[in-house]
């Protein structure tokens, strides 16, 4: 039940993230001249699905490793196979845009070091430029090992400190003001962006929430609809509204302001999702096959927004024109989706399988090294 739900919420929140890459720049104004200006409203806060993709991910992590023995054996082998599953789907798209990089001569800031892109390795700028988010991702899967070695009793007390310590750490930080700097390269990188990220928090708040629903599961819907609108609501509203530079909370500027108002409404629609009973009708399921490529998707939009739209639109007589830019928008969207669908399918997915099959052989290999030398 709660898998469904929150396999449908994945997909809605990588489909925010390639609406919110169509706006302009990404795409010629003129080419975007005529799109409804409900979808350019979406798009704008459409970096927030990032935030709902951290949530996701603490809450899954707290659901798949709730059964899991608490050891050194546990912890390691854990994050082996996740570190595996991260990078078996994205080394394929990472090839695809070095490909891209050195043909077309994009991507090539002196800023953009290739094998902190390949290893995903924190720096400011990476050569696929949504891969920042999966550093987040190995660094939780980091803290997720370090919580097996405790039992699971254990653990959510260490998770609430964990919590508190950031909340600190932020609070502190920006009383500083680490967040007013021009850009985070004028901060030490490494301690005061990555290390202590207020976005680290979502994935937290994530991993409890899992552990909430899971001791208390008679909650109420209505209750976490009201908190979910409201925070939706005072998000959209700081957003269009707040006097914020720039992009607004989609930039390191305004993380403090970002995770406490568009993680606390994700934090809302995963409670949602996890509590609301799943649907079995074809449309549902149709969702779920969409929810499991919402990786594949969220990989494959920005290199494929630069094949489309920078090299085969161009020579469609019309196309970039018909509808002011609304028929190669529905076709970009159109050709991500199916694209993403055939990646997971034929790429991500059998990697997976053969990433996690050998993964298991040598786990099994090295335990069984220790048992002889013992």
């Amino acid at each position: 039940m709660i898998y469904k739900n929150i396999q449908i919420l994945r997909f809605i929140a990588a489909f925010l993230v390639v609406l919110h890459h169509t706006l302009p720049p990404n795409v010629h104004p003129a080419h975007y001249a005529n799109i409804p200006a409900w979808i350019t409203e979406i798009s704008v806060y459409g970096f927030a699905g990032v935030d709902i993709f951290f949530v996701i991910s603490g809450f899954i992590m707290a659901e798949t490793t709730r059964s899991m023995q608490p050891g050194a054996s546990t912890a390691s082998g854990f994050v082996f196979r996740r570190f595996l599953r991260i990078y078996s789907g994205y080394w394929p798209a990472f090839l695809l845009v070095l490909f891209l990089s050195i043909w077309l001569g994009i991507f090539n800031g002196p800023e953009i070091s290739r094998w902190k892109s390949f290893l995903l390795l924190p720096q400011e700028f990476y050569l696929l430029n949504v891969s920042w988010t999966l550093t987040y991702e190995l660094y939780f899967y980091l803290l997720i090992g370090a919580m097996l070695c405790f039992t699971r009793k254990q653990a959510v007390p260490v998770f609430l400190a964990l919590l508190l310590a950031f909340v600190v750490i932020v609070a502190v930080q920006f009383n500083l003001g680490v967040y007013r700097s021009a850009t985070p390269r004028e901060n030490n990188f490494l301690l005061n962006v990555f290390l202590t990220s207020p976005l680290i928090i979502e994935f937290i708040a994530g991993f409890l929430l899992s552990e909430w629903i899971h001791r208390k599961p008679g909650q109420s819907i209505a209750a976490w609809s009201l908190f979910t609108a409201v925070a939706l609501c005072a998000s959209i509203w700081m957003q269009k509204y707040g006097g914020l530079m720039g992009v607004g909370m989609a930039a390191f500027l305004y993380y403090p302001e970002r995770v406490m108002l568009f993680g606390s409404a994700s934090l809302g629609l995963v409670a949602l999702a996890a509590l609301l009973p799943s649907s079995g009708s074809l449309l549902s399921r149709f969702f779920c096959k969409l929810g499991d490529a919402s990786y594949a998707l969220y990989l494959l939009h920005i290199p494929l927004l630069v094949i489309l739209y920078g090299l085969l639109f161009p020579k469609i007589p019309g196309l970039l024109w018909i509808g002011g830019g609304k028929l190669s928008l529905l076709v970009y969207l159109v050709s991500v989706v199916i694209c993403s669908l055939l990646y997971f399918k034929f790429i991500e997915n059998p990697l997976h399988k053969i990433s996690r099959r050998a993964s298991s052989m040598g786990l099994r290999s090295a335990e069984s090294s220790r048992t002889c030398t013992v």
